[in-house]
Formats: C-alpha cells, structure tokens, sequence
C-alpha cells in the first residue's frame, strides 16, 4: 500500500507536474497573439519616436544653420566657398566711418566720434552733405521736438493770407492787415522751450531796431532785418523810426515828405541825396614826374608814375575825416574807423554840411611845432623860426548817384587853401588831377552799434 501509494504520489505528482507543463504550454500558446501585437505597437512606437527624434534633429540642424552665430562669423570659411571681396571706393570708406562716428557720439564717446569724422573729412571733405542727400541721416531727425504737420498746416494758412490781396495794395498795408488779423507780430516756426522773439512787446521790439540802426545810422542793416520775415518787415518800415533817421542826416529844418514831394518819411531818405556812412569815399589820382638828369648820361631823363589817394569819412554829427597817402585802401581805412585820429599819420578832421546835392567841408591843418632856435652865443646870429600860419582846406562836392547805386560819387566843383585870414586862393579843377570820389562799403564801420538811434524832438 505504502509503495503503491507512493507510486501513485509519485505518479500522480507526475501527472501534475505534465498537466501544469501542458497548461502552461496551453496557456502560452493562447497567449501569444495578443503578446505579439504589442510587441509590433511597441515597436511602431519606437520607430515614431526615432522618426520624431530625427526630424527634431534636422529642424535644430536648419535654425542653427540659418540664425547667426558670433562663433560662426569668425571662423573662416573654407578656401572653396570665398567669395572674393571686392575693395571699397573712398565715398563708402567715408561713409562708414562717418556714420561710425555719429553711432559713437550717440553712445558718448566724443574722442572716438571726432577721430572717425577726422578721418571721414580727411578722405571726402562733403561726406555729410552726400549723406544727406542720399536720405541715410534724415530718419534721423527727431520729431518730437518738432512738429513739421501743424508747421505745414500754418504756412499754408499764412499762404491763403495771401490770396486775399486787394488789387493795388501796398505791401506794407497788407502785411498790417494780416498782422492784425492773426493778432500777433511775429509766430515761432517750430516749437521751443527757450525764449523767442515773439514773446517781447511791440516796444522793445523798436527798440532793438534803434540798435540795429545804432548812432552811425546803418539803414543798411536796417534793410536786410526787414527782409527775415513779415513782422520785422512791418516793424521796420515804423515812420517814426524814418523820421529820426532823416533829421539827423538833414538837421531838424530838413521838412516834411509831402512838402518834399515824397510818399513817406523812407521814401524821402532814400531818394533824397545823402552821403553814405557806412564806408569811406577814395580818390586815386596819377601823374608822371619828371626825373632829374643822370651824371653819367646826361640825355638819359627819367620819369617817374606817381600814384596817391585821397580818403573822406563822414560821420552823422557833421565831422569829417581827410587823408591824403600813397598806402593802398585795405591798409587805410582801417585808420579812419574812429572819430579820434593820429597826428603821426596825417589824417585832419574838420566839418561838413550838406545843402540840396553839394556837401561843403572845411578842413583845419594843425600847425606844425616850432623847431627850437640854436643856442649860440651870438644874439646876432641867433635866426628866429617863421611862425607857421595854420592851412585851411574848403571843398564843395556834388552827390551823385552812379548806375544802380544811389549817392555812390562825389564830382570836385570847388577846392581853395588859405593860409591867412580872408587869403584864399583856388586851385584849377583839371579832370586828371582831381578825379571824383568813389564810394567802398565797409564792413568794420557799422560791426558794432556803440548807441542806438536816438529820439528826436518835433
């Protein structure tokens, strides 16, 4: 029983051990489709990722080709793939060293700044005009400060002003109208934060033109204020302003326009005759000399051409400033600027007075200083030194105008010399020794206003 029992375990734990193996085996072999399909979607996942992780790749690999790299751009290319190069012109070096310059003045850098615009000028001397012109710096201009629409509005504005014009109108009378229609005298362009000449009352205005024309009565200066703009060309054409201009050059008896037959107070200055202020009037006369005999050669006789000049000065309170020099016009009138002269120099002061078209001066030449007798024991052949009689010059010239240009000559019609009183002896007018006085502006005489234009009493 034992060993049957035991056979039977042995057997029936065999039996077992195959029903476990043949369940497993069966069980496996149920099993293995489903195992197989996800192996396969295992494995396609797989694949998808390899193909995702290698389409990443290559996208990476395209941006990193196409967006530039410091690193990149320094290594050198292969020899194969150089392009050659071509060399830049001297208009581009200029260029790029210019605009260089303004990046460095922007970012502070002066020294660095100035340097390159050295350079860039020293290659092409009108480098920031052709870049102006080719519109590379004119993005540049800041319109915050300025606002060029309401600056465009406003000129066209001021232009259908002028479409409203009467037929026959004066422009001064128009200019007025428009003024007062705006109700201001003059309008700033563009817009500032700092002081402008608008802001200053119609007053002081004058009063700035009273400098402009100052004591020496630069009209001049006066004329070229007028032609800035409409106020100051409104402000300068003031009759009052005229009217003092025309007392101190004819006096207070000088009348009335409409007595004189002219429009206005300005009307009369100009075209009445005058001498201008603001220069000096020169004479250049020449003549041949006869040279004394040679001892050597007594035919040979030399002549000699002599050229000298004679230099006015008018100043507004009817003084008067005579030169007479061999020295060339750019090393004289320098001398004449100042009413106070040298005596070293020859220069003589006397007065002037215009009457209708003729000026008559009177001119004092100072008296020489005695020269001191030689002291000699001898009373007897002690010579006592000739008091000097002091020189007296009169001069009658006619103002006249010359082309274009008003009161630009002075023609001789009187010239005399007395030595002693009530002694005057003329001398004869020839055209070649007394040729007219021409007028030469000069810029130095009018620089700078030492007064302003005074007013005058009715």
């Amino acid at each position: 029983m034992a060993s049957a029992a035991g056979t039977g375990a042995d057997g029936s734990g065999d039996c077992e051990g195959e029903e476990q193996e043949d369940s497993s085996s069966s069980n496996h072999s149920v099993c293995d489709p489903a195992e197989a399909l996800d192996s396969l979607q295992l494995n396609d996942k797989k694949e998808d990722i390899e193909d995702e992780l290698t389409v990443f790749r290559q996208q990476w690999q395209r941006e990193l080709e196409s967006t530039p790299s410091p690193h990149k751009e320094c290594r050198p290319a292969p020899l194969a793939q150089r392009e050659p190069v071509q060399p830049l012109t001297d208009e581009e070096k200029a260029k790029q060293l210019f605009l260089c310059g303004v990046e460095m003045e922007r970012g502070g850098k002066l020294y660095e700044a100035i340097q390159h615009y050295k350079r860039a000028i020293q290659i092409l001397p009108d480098v920031e005009i052709r870049l102006y012109e080719s519109s590379e710096l004119r993005t540049d201009t800041p319109t915050e400060e300025y606002e060029i629409e309401e600056v465009c509005h406003s000129e066209r504005a001021e232009d259908s002003d002028d479409d409203e014009a009467v037929e026959g109108e004066e422009l001064v009378a128009r200019l007025q109208r428009t003024l007062a229609r705006k109700g201001h005298l003059f309008q700033p362009v563009y817009q500032t934060k700092s002081a402008h000449m608008s802001w200053l009352p119609y007053e002081v205005v004058q009063l700035v033109l009273r400098w402009v024309v100052g004591a020496e009565l630069d009209a001049g200066s006066l004329e070229r204020l007028a032609a800035t703009c409409r106020g100051f060309y409104v402000a300068a054409r003031e009759p009052e302003l005229w009217r003092c201009l025309c007392v101190k050059t004819w006096g207070l008896e000088c009348g009335t326009p409409r007595a004189n037959g002219y429009v206005n107070w300005r009307h009369m200055y100009v075209d009445r005759a005058r001498l201008n202020l603001n220069g000096c009037y020169i004479s250049k006369t020449t003549y041949l000399r006869h040279g004394e005999n040679s001892f050597q050669d007594h035919f040979y006789r030399p002549w000699y051409l002599i050229d000298y000049y004679r230099y006015l000065r008018f100043f507004p309170e009817g003084l008067v400033l005579m030169w007479t020099t061999a020295e060339e016009p750019a090393a004289c009138v320098g001398h004449l600027k100042y009413r106070e002269t040298k005596n070293s120099l020859g220069i003589m002061s006397g007065h002037y007075r215009l009457v209708g078209d003729t000026v008559v001066i009177f001119i004092k030449k100072p008296c020489s200083e005695k020269t001191p007798a030689s002291n000699t024991r001898f009373r007897a052949r002690r010579k006592e030194a000739a008091e000097p009689h002091e020189q007296v010059f009169q001069l009658e010239l006619q103002v006249r105008s010359l082309r274009a240009h008003r009161n630009w000559q002075l023609a001789w019609r009187r010239y005399a010399v007395s030595t002693r009183r009530e002694q005057w002896s003329a001398f004869e007018l020839a055209p070649g020794k007394f040729p007219p006085f021409a007028f030469s502006p000069v810029r130095a005489y009018t620089a700078e206003a030492s007064a302003p234009l005074l007013q005058t009493c009715a």
